[in-house]
């Protein structure tokens, strides 16, 4: 995440919101260049179709233009950056297709996930899913839809960590910033019901019912995702 106390301010008349300097780390300037500009993007600070020039977030970030343009291929082959015809960077405007495709491959990972974690969850792992939907609750309480998104991503995000099957975890990290940029497209969604959805998949997976989970699951991510495909064509 950007340092929100080392932000520098951007030259008058720049499309780019403020940029935070990146300090030198152990990992790669591309890493935190990447990092940085898809929280921008997942969150709405950069917008569908706004354009993005190598040189003036090389210069809003501090660095030379060569982590940019390594972070913007990666961002690209993300689908979260996409060219125009004149090869110039533009924030991905997704369309129903790209959102259907997304969510078809969650919900196939995912059913996976589910049906792998019904027989080895332990109480431990209940009470801190619970805590997550309790959490949940109090977010949308109290209008805290960032926070209730973060919940969400929490929650799953748990439940694959619990399959110790390495390649499904893998899959599903590399998915995990596009499942932002979807929930960021589609809101507001069906935020109210997030907690009674996630307290029944738990439920399910407590009872170690496996087909009943994976339905709950395939249900939960592919009606939702139809849900906000069908509100966001209402308002495009």
């Amino acid at each position: 995440m950007p340092d929100k106390q080392n932000q520098s301010e951007n030259k008058p008349g720049s499309h780019l919101p403020p940029l935070p300097s990146i300090r030198m780390e152990k990992k790669k300037l591309s890493d935190s260049v990447y990092n940085i500009i898809s929280d921008y993007i997942v969150n709405g600070q950069l917008k569908p179709r706004q354009r993005l020039r190598e040189a003036e977030v090389a210069e809003g970030l501090n660095v030379s233009r060569t982590p940019v343009r390594e972070a913007f291929a990666r961002l690209e082959a993300q689908h979260l950056l996409e060219r125009d015809a004149t090869g110039a960077y533009l924030v991905s405007a997704w369309n129903r297709e790209r959102l259907q495709e997304l969510a078809s491959v969650r919900s196939t990972l995912e059913a996976l996930a589910v049906r792998l974690v019904c027989s080895t969850m332990i109480q431990e792992d209940f009470d801190h899913l619970q805590n997550l939907i309790n959490q949940m609750e109090s977010a949308f309480d109290r209008g805290d839809y960032e926070a209730l998104i973060q919940l969400d991503i929490e929650f799953h995000s748990y439940l694959w960590s619990k399959t110790e099957h390495t390649i499904l975890n893998d899959l599903l990290d590399s998915i995990k910033t596009q499942v932002l940029y979807f929930m960021y497209l589609t809101r507001p969604g069906d935020e109210e019901e997030y907690a009674e959805m996630h307290q029944a998949l738990l439920d399910v997976i407590k009872s170690k019912n496996q087909e009943k989970a994976v339905s709950l699951i395939e249900e939960h991510i592919l009606d939702t995702a139809e849900k906000a495909i069908q509100e966001l064509e209402k308002i495009s």
